[in-house]
């Protein structure tokens, strides 16, 4: 055996028994924040001064401001991220992340918002992801699989809806996944509002770690 790879599970074994949870029906997780990481910054002057770029653009298509808007408002709606209502900075970490759109090639989603969680407040400065580990998830070998696509007459694939966001993020490191959007999404002029993650966000260089994981540890 690899002795990386040892690492990397015994790295993943400790990692589900002291940072994952179970509880009111749902998984949560922590951060797997590198032990020794540089000091990372609020970036709320970067982030807010993104956000007003990315709605400038937008506001020449309303359609996409307003598809924007839906998508975090649902976002809100089902729990994966929330208002912060209080701005005081307590002993956790408070980082702020940029976002911006991408077109995608769908009927039903032809927009998806993007995290950039590599955003640097200047060249020298740690980004989240910097910050975080990078340890690669626990794949299925390839050869197994194809083994098994001969064992039986029928095969199926499925897909986890919306994974990373279902997987809750633990209270103490929501204020490390802040970031700005308008507090009216009807007027692009309107005054930007506070929010964070509750969940697991697509865009950090750990989510696919994590999402690994879980379900690991689900089906343990």
């Amino acid at each position: 055996i690899d002795k990386n790879e040892t690492t990397d599970n015994n790295y993943l074994i400790d990692y589900q028994k002291s940072s994952i949870s179970h509880r009111d029906g749902k998984y949560h997780a922590k951060l797997p924040w590198k032990d020794e990481h540089d000091t990372l910054p609020t970036n709320e002057t970067v982030a807010r001064r993104r956000t007003l770029s990315v709605i400038n653009r937008l506001r020449k298509d309303p359609d996409a401001l307003q598809m924007y808007g839906d998508i975090i408002a649902d976002q809100e709606r089902r729990g994966f991220i929330e208002k912060v209502e209080n701005r005081e900075i307590n002993e956790t970490i408070v980082h702020y992340i940029p976002h911006h759109p991408v077109k995608k090639d769908s009927t039903t989603t032809p927009i998806r918002i993007v995290f950039d969680c590599s955003c640097k407040a200047y060249p020298e400065a740690p980004s989240l992801n910097d910050c975080l580990n990078e340890t690669p998830p626990s794949l299925n070998e390839i050869t197994s699989i194809l083994l098994r696509f001969r064992s039986q007459r029928y095969a199926c694939t499925t897909d986890i809806e919306k994974a990373f966001l279902n997987i809750g993020l633990e209270d103490e490191d929501r204020d490390a996944t802040r970031f700005f959007w308008l507090s009216d999404p009807t007027d692009p002029g309107s005054a930007l509002e506070t929010y964070r993650f509750k969940s697991i966000l697509f865009g950090a260089t750990c989510s696919p770690f994590i999402l690994n994981a879980t379900i690991l540890k689900h089906l343990n």
